[in-house]
């Protein structure tokens, strides 16, 4: 029985990447810090860059991108990504492969599953990754909660969610009305609400752990963030550990046996 283990290395505007590893061998969920914060996170975490065997990319922002062209060059390690993100994606010397949503492909043991996501982006994907029964649920970036997400994500052991930001902050906020209105709109970010909803309606009898991820720095607050979430779920029978990752920082490592 493979272990699996999940480690946020990045989260928020600044820079958003995740570890997903079994047995010593890495995948990075997006690489949108630099290629030597990749090196210096990972080896906080007590993980060699070179076990690091591929990076898949959800979108082309640059804080899912900023560090895959060197950190991919530097390590021989290929890039993944639909055809819409490897196009608008720096990758000059990177070996890549295209993907697409709803077609599972594997990289060592893990099975990673694509889905698309309604992001202001050319063509952006989620991510479900199994093994051996195991799956985790990796969803960043949504714009809305749709029917599509709560089934791909429903029945994971771990859920990995966006909670970007706090309504009533966002509104009394300093950001000019044309953003807060593309932050909220369907092809923008989740809410705290949303990210609620969301880990409610996905979580099972599995679901071990929800972890929400991408904060704003300017819009919420961990303390929002986990209050609202907590309370959603409670009113929808959910009961997973509940875990919020600071924007710009680090959480994990996650593990399932």
């Amino acid at each position: 029985m493979h272990g699996l283990t999940v480690t946020v290395l990045a989260s928020g505007s600044s820079g958003n990447s995740v570890l997903v590893s079994c047995d010593g061998t890495g995948v990075l969920v997006d690489a949108g810090i630099s290629c030597r914060e990749i090196e210096r996170r990972l080896s906080l975490f007590g993980f060699e860059s070179d076990a690091v065997k591929a990076v898949v990319l959800t979108h082309e922002h640059t804080d899912h991108t900023r560090g895959v062209q060197r950190f991919c060059s530097s390590h021989g390690v290929k890039a993944f990504g639909t055809d819409g993100t490897l196009s608008l994606t720096p990758l000059n010397g990177v070996e890549t492969e295209s993907i697409a949503a709803s077609k599972p492909f594997h990289i060592g043991q893990m099975t990673l599953r694509p889905f698309p996501v309604r992001h202001f982006a050319a063509e952006p994907v989620a991510f479900t990754i199994t093994l051996d029964g195991m799956k985790v649920g990796i969803a960043s970036d949504l714009g809305c909660v749709t029917p599509r997400i709560v089934d791909e994500m429903s029945g994971a052991d771990m859920l990995f969610i966006e909670a970007n930001y706090d309504d009533h902050m966002l509104s009394r906020g300093s950001y000019p009305d044309f953003l807060k209105r593309t932050i909220r709109g369907d092809h923008g970010h989740l809410s705290n609400d949303d990210a609620g909803l969301l880990a409610s309606k996905a979580s099972g009898e599995r679901t071990k752990r929800v972890v929400l991820l991408h904060l704003s720095k300017e819009n919420n607050t961990p303390e929002k963030a986990a209050e609202t979430v907590s309370s959603q779920m409670k009113r929808y029978g959910a009961s997973p550990e509940l875990s919020v990752t600071e924007h710009g920082c680090s959480n994990g490592p996650f593990s399932l046996r």
